[in-house]
C-alpha cells in the first residue's frame, strides 16, 4: 500500500472517530429536543436544562480536528500536483535544449562537440557553453572564453552560473561540481602550474560517447558488439562539430541527450550511496553544464543498481544508475531528447538492447517509436 492509501485510511480513520466521538458527548450533555404544538403554533422544547448557545470547547475540538484532518487529504494532491509541475517542466527543458541543438546545427553546420580538450590538450568544455546563445543565454555566452578552460578564473563567474535550462527541477538539492585542476596546455592562460577551483553549475542531461555493455550478452557474438561499442557511433562527437548526415539511421530514431540527474552524488535505484561523489574533483568530472558532457551509455544491475548488468533482458537501463543509464526522479521514468528535438518519457521496462540501438546512430539498427 502507497503513502498516499495509508495517509487517506489514516485521515478516514481520524474522522470517523471525531464524529463518533461527538455524537457520544452530545448524547450526553445535550438533551435531545422535541417538538410540541401549542394553539397553533409549533414549540421547541427541551427535555432537561437549555443549554447556552454559542461553540462550546468540544465543538472547537471536533471543528479543529475535522479541519486538520482534511488539510491531511489535501497533501498528496498538493504533492501530486507539484510532481507533475517539475516532470512537466523537466521535459520542456529538455524540449529547449533540443531546439538549441538544431539552431546551432543550422548556425555551424553540425552538432556541438560532446567533449572540447578530449586527448588533444586544448581547453576543457563540452556543448553546455557552446548552446548558450540558443537557448535564450547570450550573455553568459559573451562572458565565456572557449580558448580558455571552464575552470578558469576567467570563465569561473559564467562556469558557477545556475542556468535552469541545464537542470530538471524534480532532481534533489542545489548541486555544484567541484573541479579543480592546472590549465591545460593550449589553454591561453600562461600560468600552467597554479591549481584553479571551481563550483561548477550543475546540468541534469548528458549525452553519449559510447556505450558499456556486458561482451557476450544479449544474444550478440563478439564481433556485433565491438562494431556497437565504440565511441564513434553516436550523434556527438569530440573536439569537432558532428553533420547530420552522419545521424543515418534517423533522426527521431537517436538519442541526442538523456535525462541523468542527480550528479556529482551516486544514485542507485532511488538511493543515495555515500561518498565524495563521482569522479572526485577531476577536470573530467561530468555534471557541469560547462565540462564535458558526454559518458558511455549503458545498462546496470536490476538488483543492484550497478553497472554493468548481466547482459539480458532482465538489465536495467532506467531509474537504476545515474552514472551510465537514464536516471530521472521521476515516478516509473525519465526523459530522453532524440536528434529530431522530440522529447519522451521512457519507462523503467525500456529493453537494454534497445536503449544500445538508440544510442548510436549509425548502425543500422532503426529502431521505431512503437518498439519502445
Amino acid at each position: 500500500m502507497s503513502w498516499e492509501k495509508h495517509l487517506f485510511r489514516w485521515a478516514y480513520e481520524v474522522t470517523a472517530a471525531f464524529a463518533q466521538f461527538d455524537a457520544s458527548f452530545r448524547s450526553q450533555h445535550y438533551p435531545p429536543t422535541f417538538l410540541v404544538p401549542i394553539k397553533g403554533y409549533v414549540m421547541q422544547v427541551t427535555n432537561g436544562r437549555r443549554s447556552r448557545a454559542g461553540f462550546t470547547r468540544v465543538d472547537l475540538v471536533v471543528t479543529a480536528g475535522l479541519s486538520f484532518t482534511a488539510f491531511l487529504l489535501v497533501i498528496p494532491s498538493v504533492l501530486a500536483s507539484r510532481q507533475d509541475a517539475a516532470r512537466e517542466k523537466c521535459r520542456d527543458n529538455l524540449r529547449t535544449l533540443g531546439q538549441g541543438f538544431l539552431q546551432f546545427e543550422t548556425a555551424n553546420g553540425g552538432f556541438p562537440a560532446r567533449r572540447a580538450g578530449f586527448n588533444n590538450g586544448s581547453p576543457y568544455g563540452g556543448w553546455g557553453s557552446q548552446v548558450l546563445p540558443f537557448i535564450g543565454k547570450p550573455e553568459l555566452s559573451n562572458a565565456y572564453n572557449s580558448k580558455l578552460d571552464f575552470f578558469d578564473p576567467a570563465n569561473k563567474a559564467v562556469t558557477e552560473t545556475h542556468v535552469d535550462t541545464f537542470l530538471c527541477p524534480a532532481a534533489p538539492g542545489n548541486h555544484t561540481v567541484e573541479i579543480q585542476s592546472q590549465a591545460t596546455a593550449k589553454s591561453l592562460n600562461p600560468d600552467k602550474d597554479t591549481v584553479f577551483t571551481a563550483k561548477a553549475g550543475a546540468v541534469d542531461y548528458i549525452s553519449s560517447n559510447g556505450t558499456l555493455l556486458p561482451r557476450g550478452g544479449y544474444a550478440m557474438n563478439q564481433n556485433d558488439l565491438d562494431q556497437g561499442v565504440g565511441n564513434q557511433r553516436q550523434p556527438l562527437t569530440d573536439n569537432d562539430y558532428t553533420p547530420l548526415t552522419k545521424i543515418s539511421d534517423g533522426m527521431s530514431s537517436t538519442l541526442l541527450l538523456i535525462e541523468q540527474a542527480g550528479r556529482p552524488d551516486v544514485w542507485r535505484l532511488d538511493k543515495k550511496k555515500e561518498g565524495a561523489g563521482q569522479f572526485g574533483m577531476s577536470p573530467n568530472a561530468r555534471g557541469s553544464w560547462a565540462g564535458w558532457g558526454s559518458i558511455a551509455f549503458g545498462p546496470a544491475s536490476a538488483t543492484t543498481g550497478e553497472s554493468p548488468g548481466k547482459g539480458d533482458a532482465t538489465d536495467c537501463t532506467v531509474n537504476c544508475n545515474n552514472w551510465f543509464g537514464i536516471y530521472g526522479f521521476h515516478e516509473g521514468g525519465a526523459h530522453v531528447l532524440f536528434c529530431d528535438g522530440s522529447v519522451r518519457f521512457v519507462g523503467t521496462g525500456l529493453d537494454p538492447l534497445t536503449f544500445l540501438y538508440l544510442t548510436n546512430c549509425n548502425d543500422g539498427h532503426v529502431v521505431s517509436q512503437d518498439d519502445f
